[in-house]
């Protein structure tokens, strides 16, 4: 009779950890937005500016503005996709920000969204916390 219990209660503990931690997601971007706030704007890379930090539904959402790119052209230009690629791998350092350690355990999404200086989107680069690789031992 036991036995049979064990796997009930593991399925029941694993739904309300589950559940826990989509209710603490919401709270838990609300802190990391607020944290981060207060340090933008602040310098990216070469002339881009992190501008704004937002909650967008499970995603926390990096503004970064290029003050004199332009997104149309620029995504025509070959390498673009290269751009892309190295900013989305780019996105785990975003995992080691003490303003980030809140959502380890939710169902948040980092975001990265590149816009020009008309709000023109280059592109957007995401990761999910879930995806954060673990902090060295």
């Amino acid at each position: 009779m036991t036995k049979r219990r064990y796997p009930a209660l593991l399925v029941l503990l694993a739904s309300l950890s589950a559940m826990t931690g989509c209710q603490d997601t919401p709270r838990a971007l609300q802190q990391a937005r607020d944290t981060l706030a207060r340090t933008l704007p602040a310098p990216y890379f070469e002339d881009l500016v992190t501008e704004s930090v937002s909650v967008e539904g499970d995603r926390l959402v990096l503004l970064v503005r290029s003050p004199t790119g332009d997104a149309d052209k620029t995504r025509q230009v070959p390498g673009f996709d290269a751009l892309r690629q190295s900013e989305q791998q780019q996105m785990a350092s975003l995992c080691a920000l003490p303003a980030v350690q809140p959502l380890l355990g939710t169902d948040a999404v980092l975001v990265r969204r590149f816009v020009d200086r008309h709000d023109t989107l280059f592109f957007e680069t995401e990761l999910p916390v879930s995806e954060c690789p673990a902090p060295p031992a």
